[in-house]
């Protein structure tokens, strides 16, 4: 009896400890000045605006394709990049051009410790994104295989 309170308030105090170690390493938040955070905020201004912008440019034909569920995303995506007239495809041209400026102004006033942190979260979100893919692409083989037997 006295074996199993040890056993149970050792592995207890050992899930303890690593739930600690979790959320100290989740604590790692980068922290922005608060010029920097008007210049995020305005980047999602322009993103949000430019989006509306576009959306109010297509036509009924164009929203069809977007909404149509037996595409998939990448078809849908091929379907409305080629029904594109010249003036939505200089626009789409204007608001990438824009956004990369507001991306430049904002890197420029990042320091050298706020770019490692960066760095260092998309090296992760890449690894994550890396595992799910191949996740994914197992899981393909395997629903391939079982349909074919």
């Amino acid at each position: 009896m006295k074996y199993k309170k040890i056993i149970k308030l050792s592995v207890f105090f050992l899930f303890l400890g690593v739930v600690q170690l979790v959320a100290q390493e989740e604590q790692d938040v980068l922290k922005l000045s608060k010029e920097q955070k008007e210049l995020l905020e305005a980047q999602k201004k322009l993103l949000i605006n430019n989006r509306n912008a576009f959306k109010a440019t297509l036509s009924t034909e164009q929203l069809a394709i977007l909404k149509d569920s037996k595409l998939t995303k990448s078809e849908r995506e091929r379907a409305l990049k080629n029904s594109l007239n010249a003036s939505q495809k200089g626009l789409i041209k204007k608001n990438n051009a824009s956004l990369q400026k507001a991306k430049t102004r904002f890197r420029a006033t990042l320091s050298e410790r706020q770019k490692k942190q960066i760095k260092s979260r998309m090296a992760k979100q890449r690894g994550n994104a890396n595992a799910k893919k191949r996740m994914r692409r197992k899981i393909q083989k395997v629903r391939k295989k079982g349909i074919r037997n």
